[in-house]
């Protein structure tokens, strides 16, 4: 019986880390869309619109967001408590400087 259960808990934890990694994709995907119409757009303006700074931005954004995710989930595995102190200063450093050169 125990054995059942162990079996379902972990087709549930695979379904949900499936999901998660589903989801992750396609964010990276419009992610890297965004990054690459940013680039094709400066390559047409000649670097005077703010149109491709805005794709640029919005990629930047999103990949940030990934990586802060994926070092969260890995900081998560990890138990010491200095782990979770430098990513906190590193995401606090990263949202903060982003914010200021915008």
């Amino acid at each position: 019986m125990e054995e059942n259960n162990n079996k379902k808990e972990k087709k549930v934890s695979t379904k949900r880390n499936m999901g998660f990694n589903s989801i992750l994709s396609l964010i990276s995907y419009v992610g890297i869309g965004c990054i690459a119409v940013a680039l094709i757009l400066a390559l047409i303006f000649e670097g005077n619109s703010k149109l491709p700074q805005a794709f640029s931005a919005v990629g930047q954004v999103i990949a940030y967001i990934i990586c802060m995710v994926l070092a969260f989930s890995w900081v998560r595995t990890h138990k010491q408590i200095a782990w979770l102190v430098c990513y906190v200063v590193f995401v606090v450093t990263i949202i903060v400087l982003f914010i200021l050169t915008i």
